[in-house]
Parts: structure tokens; C-alpha cells; sequence
């Protein structure tokens, strides 16, 4: 009898339950703020839990589904495989939280209340239990709750709950510089549209509530807005909301083992890392608690696999020769599968299709090309196979390198001629999809070899590769000028020895589209040196010969024009030039007065040390400063830390020296920087970004480095350059 009574007694508990009433929403939110488009929609069910005396109702928000796409972060709990890069941002900390926990309140004419201290420290418990970062927890918190709270309070109109009924009569309302306009009023619904401007935004909407609880039956609302940023650029702003009434979520419902998984996987928990590197032991630990269940789930793969390649030892290689090429599809790590020498025809076939378009044109040109150059048997067995067996997309990408391994392997002169023709005929999509600019040109050259050189076929190259750089939609426009700047020295190499005013166009030319500055220095281009012994740039050739024709002064010139778009790069042979044509002992003067006055002057910024002082670029005028952009979370940064201290002790050591060394890092918190430098007894100064600085002096990747004159002139460098031994040069003048 007593366990007939437990049981009838749950029944009852389970009836309660299931009959409590329960409200579904659809809401989405939009935003675009400075082209940065955000899409959330969250699937949400409202339940009432019981009448609270005097307060109201106590109430329960569950989100029981959730879909996000901000850029290429996609994230859906109606199919998990359409997820994208979720993790790249702490944001998802906010969004996962809101899947795992109910959050309750109590409501009373529509005006919410929150147990402020209650609802943080069931988030902080969380992110406890999740291991964050302590540098990333309280904005994880304040993010969290203040999301889930804005959440909560649209879900209710209670804008007009203060109102009397006298009030509500009226046709036009204005609360809080909100106009609200009565579109229908009865007992069982009230609608109003509401509007607001002034002069830096709009914002419009249309409600539909119920008045006894001030539930939103629907909704619809826009905002416009604009401001100047701290650098006076105008930023605009849009944002839309709906919110609707819908029937229950009915996708699989996902455990919270999941999240889990998810979050402590990710570089922001700590239960893989320990000081900010992946921990073999955790990492061990969590693949053992994890692999059996999410070994087919690709967010588990890819923190499996994130985490495994730290280390660069087989243990990476061999997980990932174990996985499907699917649960990798839209990672490096398909990329670095499709590489590997030993891979099988299987997953080979399988996984060109699942390449992105980068991915496939960086595999075909930067990798497989390398194998096709040598005639490599396997290489060759694998363009043709993508360039005559997969879908139009494959054989865009592959057939101009298929025809320049045709060409390699053919020495009849009307092969050759026709398979050039074949490649020039090509469209536009085959020239920058298959890099056909590439092969036309090596294509050329194997015909100069054999003394078919044609000046003729050379200006249709040229022709077809300046329409290409100069349409500026074009992705892959600073590609083409690389080619053409190749194509044009190329043109000068073949033309002959008695037409010297024709190759000096040429030359000049060569020297014209040469990059002018790092942004049009494409990576892919190194490849290209390789197969056409290209260079990068040829303005140091066109000037020698404009000083071998005794125009000297013109040559000048164009150097100081060369050092003024590339200052690191070009010191060196405006220095060696001027030297050698003019007099030597004057080139300090020349270049004190003549060229650094024309240099860009540096972003200026007021920052703070780690002592919390602030520090302007103002004290750095005197010296030439080398200036260090950096941060703990970046790999090289942190491997060439211990060069960079060493090289600040010197200068700290050298009471006479000229130079000065400052570090800004970024993207970084003073507590992590400063457990960082202690860490490894650094002494270099650092301070911290204030996230402007960085834009200012238009950082493209980190490290960077930059030289300021005593005069606070700018001179950017490039990463991998030798700015130790330029600044030193410097710092003698």
C-alpha cells in the first residue's frame, strides 16, 4: 500500500507539473553595427510556477533552442552540424549558459523582478564549474546576465502598466520620449505602435499584449542609430526584434554533457590548459570522458584536434587520419588531412568536394602545385583526377595547372602553341579561381626555351591580367598585379638588346606594379618566385638602369618614392644608392631633411603601464623606438619574447644608445600580461591597448613592429623583417 501511495503520488506530482501553464515564444534579434552582422533567434517556453502572495507570479524562462550566426560563427540545437567556428568568441559563453539553466523571476503587471544576487551566482557557480578563465569570468557574468535579462523584460509590455485607465483612453501617449498610439483595446488584447527619433536615432515598433498579464502576444521592432567614434568616424547602426507566440520547440533535446564538452574544450576554460598551454593530462582526461560519446560530434573534433596539434607530434596525426573527412569539413584541419602523403584515394575524393573555395585554390597552388613542378607520378595522378572527374567547381580551380604539367612533359612546338591557346581562351573565373595567370606565363616561358618567345602572345597576357587587377571587386586583384608585374619584366627580359626605349617602359612598368606597401603583398605570391623565379618587387632594377643611362637624378627619385611607400624594405638601397652616386658623407643630412619630414607621422595614444601610469607617445620623441604590438594568447609573440627581453636589457645597459623599445599588448588583460611577465622574468614595458591604438596604427597581425623617428615619424615594418639591424642603421644617422 505505501508504494501504491508513492507512486499515485508521483503521478499527481507529473499531472501538476505538465498542466502548469506554459507559454512558447519565437524571439529574434538583429543587429549590424559597422557591417558586423548579428542574427539570434532563441525558442522559448514561459512557465508559471506558482501565485506568490503580494508579488505576483514566480515564473521560469527555459530557452529550449537557440540558432546564432554572427560572420562564419554559426551555431544551431536543431542540427548541431551546421555549427561553425561558435567557439571563436566568449560570446558563446552567454548563449550556452542560457541552454543549460532555467532562469526564475517573479512578475506582477508586468513588471519583472530579479533576484539580482541570486541569478550571478548560479552563473558564477557555473562558470566555475566550466573552469573560465578568470580574465574572461566577470565579463562572462555581466554579459550573461545582462543578455538574459534584456531577454527576459521584452517578453512583457510593461511601458504602459503605470498608466491609469484614463490614460489608456487617449489615442497618442508619450512616456519616456516614446510616442505610444492605440491601435486596439479590449479586454483580452491592447495594441500599440510606438515611435521615437531625434538626431542621431529612429526607432519604430508594434506591439500586440495581453492586459491582465502583459505577456507579448507579438512584436515587431527597428532601430537606426549613429555616433562618432573616438577618432570622429561616423558609425551607423540598425537593429531589429520580433517576438511571436509559437507552438513547443520539437528538436532532440541536447544534454548538458554537451555544453560541457563544448565549453571546457574551448581556449577560454581551463580544463585542458594549464597557464595558458593545453595540458597532456587534462587533455587526456577529457578525450576519456568525452571520445566515447562524441567521437562522431564535429565541435568535439575539432577541440580534440585543436588541442592535439600544440603538441605537433604524430599523436595529431594519427587522430586525424582516423577521422572523416565530414566531421572536419570548414577547418585547417581538413586541410592539413587532404596534405598528407600517404592519404587514400577514398578520402582523398571525398574530401576535395568538402574544401572551401580557399582552401581548394590554397591546396592546388601553394601545395600540390610544389609536386606538380617536379612531375611528381602521385601528384600528377591527383590534378588529373580533380581536373577532369570532379563538378565544374574542381575543374575551374584545377585544369590551368593541368595543362601546365601537360606542357612540362611536351616538346612539340604546335602542342605547346595549342595548350597556350587553350589557357588564354579561358574565362575570367579560370584566371583567378585557377590562378590561369600563373600558368600562362610559366607556359610562355617553356615555349622561350625552346625560342617561341612572341611578343604578341605576351601583350594578350598582359591584357587580360591588367583587366583582372584592375577591376576592384576582384579578390584576388593584388594576385594579378604580382603576375603583371612579372608579365612586364618578363616583356623586358625578351625584348631586344636594340630597342632599349621599349625595354625601359617595360622596366618601368615592372616597377610600377610592384607592391606598394604590405597590403599588397599577397602570400600567395612567395609561390609564385618559386615556380616563375620571380621577384617581388622591381623597382631596384628599373632604377639601376635608370642610372646606368646616366639619369641619376630621375632614379633618386623613384627610390625616395620606393622608401616612402615601403620605409623598412627600401632603406637599405636608397641608402646604397645615394651613396654611391652622390657624396657619401652627405646622406645623413639628405635623409635627415629631405626624407623623414615626408614620412607619415605616428598615430599618437596616452596608455597605461602596468603600474596603471599612464604613458603618452610623446615621451617616446628623441630616440628611435622600436614599437611592439603583442599578446600572450599569440603563439610567435610569446616565442620571441625572450629575444625581445634581451634586446630591451641591452638597450637598457647602453646609457649612450639611441634607440628606445616600448611593447603595447592587446586583445589582453593587465592580470594575464603581468602573470605572463613574472612568470618568465620579463622586464621589457608593456602597455596595455586601449583597442584603439591598434586600428590607428592599422595592425595586421601580431607581431608587429614599428619604428618611430625621434621626430615621431612612422616607419612600419613587416613581420619576419629585419628591423633589429635597420633601426641599428638608424640609429646612426
Amino acid at each position: 500500500m505505501k508504494y501504491l501511495l508513492l507512486v499515485v503520488s508521483l503521478c499527481v506530482q507529473v499531472a501538476v507539473a505538465q498542466k502548469k501553464p506554459t507559454v512558447h515564444y519565437i524571439v529574434k534579434k538583429n543587429s549590424n553595427y559597422n557591417r558586423n552582422a548579428d542574427e539570434k533567434t532563441y525558442y522559448i517556453a514561459l512557465i508559471k510556477l506558482k501565485k506568490v502572495a503580494s508579488q505576483g507570479d514566480l515564473m521560469e524562462l527555459r530557452v529550449t533552442g537557440f540558432e546564432s550566426k554572427n560572420g562564419d560563427r554559426i551555431f544551431s540545437t536543431e542540427d548541431l552540424n551546421k555549427g561553425e567556428n561558435f567557439l571563436a568568441s566568449t560570446a558563446a559563453i552567454s548563449d550556452i549558459y542560457g541552454l543549460t539553466k532555467p532562469l526564475q523571476f517573479t512578475v506582477n503587471k508586468g513588471v519583472i523582478s530579479i533576484d539580482t544576487l541570486k541569478w550571478k551566482d548560479e552563473i558564477r557557480q557555473q562558470l566555475t564549474a566550466w573552469e573560465i578563465k578568470d580574465d574572461i569570468a566577470e565579463n562572462a557574468l555581466t554579459n550573461t546576465f545582462s543578455e538574459y535579462g534584456n531577454l527576459l523584460q521584452s517578453l512583457y509590455f510593461a511601458a504602459l502598466s503605470s498608466s491609469d485607465e484614463n490614460a489608456l483612453k487617449k489615442s497618442d501617449i508619450t512616456k519616456n520620449g516614446l510616442v505610444y498610439h492605440m491601435v486596439k483595446q479590449n479586454k483580452s488584447e491592447i495594441a500599440v505602435n510606438y515611435s521615437q527619433s531625434d538626431s542621431s536615432s529612429t526607432t519604430e515598433g508594434s506591439t500586440s499584449f495581453d492586459p491582465k498579464t502583459h505577456l507579448v502576444r507579438d512584436e515587431n521592432r527597428i532601430a537606426n542609430y549613429s555616433f562618432l567614434d573616438a577618432n570622429g568616424k561616423k558609425i551607423n547602426g540598425h537593429s531589429s526584434s520580433s517576438i511571436e507566440r509559437a507552438s513547443k520547440y520539437t528538436a532532440a533535446a541536447i544534454e548538458n554533457d554537451y555544453y560541457d564538452m563544448l565549453v571546457k574544450g574551448s581556449y577560454w576554460s581551463n580544463a585542458i590548459n594549464t597557464n595558458d598551454k593545453t595540458d597532456s593530462i587534462k587533455l587526456q582526461r577529457y578525450i576519456e570522458l568525452y571520445e566515447a560519446k562524441y567521437a562522431g560530434n564535429r565541435d568535439y573534433v575539432k577541440n580534440k584536434l585543436g588541442h592535439l596539434q600544440s603538441f605537433r607530434d604524430k599523436q595529431y596525426y594519427d587522430a586525424l587520419s582516423s577521422i572523416s573527412p565530414k566531421l572536419l569539413a570548414g577547418t585547417y584541419h581538413l586541410s592539413n588531412k587532404v596534405s598528407f602523403d600517404n592519404i587514400s584515394d577514398h578520402d582523398f575524393k571525398e574530401i576535395i568536394p568538402l574544401l572551401n573555395d580557399k582552401q581548394l585554390f590554397e591546396y592546388l597552388q601553394q601545395t600540390l602545385s610544389q609536386y606538380i613542378m617536379s612531375l611528381n607520378s602521385s601528384a600528377l595522378q591527383k590534378l588529373d583526377l580533380i581536373a577532369n572527374q570532379f563538378s565544374e567547381r574542381e575543374r575551374v580551380a584545377a585544369r590551368p595547372m593541368y595543362l601546365w604539367a601537360k606542357a612540362m612533359q611536351n616538346q612539340n612546338i604546335d602542342s605547346l602553341k595549342q595548350i597556350q591557346n587553350e589557357v588564354l581562351d579561358m574565362d575570367n573565373e579560370y584566371w583567378n579561381q585557377g590562378n590561369a595567370s600563373r600558368y600562362a606565363l610559366l607556359i610562355q616561358k617553356i615555349l622561350s626555351e625552346h625560342g617561341r618567345y612572341d611578343a604578341q602572345t605576351m601583350q594578350i597576357i598582359i591584357d587580360k591580367i591588367t583587366a583582372l587587377y584592375e577591376d576592384e571587386a576582384n579578390k584576388k586583384r593584388f594576385l594579378q598585379k604580382a603576375h603583371l608585374a612579372y608579365a612586364y619584366y618578363l616583356a623586358y627580359e625578351k625584348t631586344p638588346v636594340d630597342q632599349e626605349d621599349q625595354a625601359l617602359l617595360f622596366l618601368e612598368k615592372a616597377a610600377y606594379y610592384s607592391p606598394k606597401n604590405s597590403a599588397e603583398k599577397e602570400y600567395g605570391t612567395f609561390y609564385d618566385r618559386v615556380f616563375l623565379k620571380s621577384k617581388e618587387n622591381y623597382s631596384d632594377d628599373y632604377m639601376v638602369l635608370l642610372s646606368k643611362r646616366g639619369k641619376k637624378d630621375v632614379a633618386l627619385q623613384n627610390y625616395i618614392q620606393e622608401f616612402l611607400n615601403n620605409p623598412a624594405s627600401s632603406f637599405k638601397s636608397l641608402s646604397s644608392f645615394y651613396r654611391e652616386n652622390y657624396a657619401e658623407s652627405s646622406f645623413n643630412d639628405f635623409f635627415k631633411k629631405e626624407i623623414i619630414s615626408k614620412l607619415a607621422d605616428a598615430p599618437s595614444f596616452l596608455l597605461k603601464d602596468m603600474q596603471d601610469k599612464e604613458f603618452s607617445s610623446a615621451q617616446l620623441a628623441g630616440k628611435w623606438t622600436v614599437v611592439d604590438f603583442w599578446g600572450t594568447w599569440c603563439g610567435p609573440c610569446v616565442a620571441e619574447m625572450p629575444k625581445l627581453n634581451k634586446y630591451y636589457l641591452e638597450l637598457k645597459q647602453d646609457k649612450m644608445s639611441k634607440i628606445n623599445f616600448m611593447s603595447i599588448a592587446c586583445s589582453d588583460t593587465k592580470e594575464k600580461v603581468q602573470r605572463f611577465l613574472t612568470n618568465n622574468n620579463y622586464e621589457i614595458p608593456v602597455l596595455m591597448s586601449d583597442s584603439k591604438v591598434e586600428q590607428n596604427y592599422k595592425v595586421r597581425g601580431y607581431p608587429s613592429k614599428y619604428i618611430l623617428t625621434p621626430e615621431g615619424k612612422l616607419i612600419p615594418t613587416e613581420f619576419g623583417f629585419d628591423w633589429e639591424s635597420l633601426v641599428l642603421e638608424l640609429g646612426k644617422l
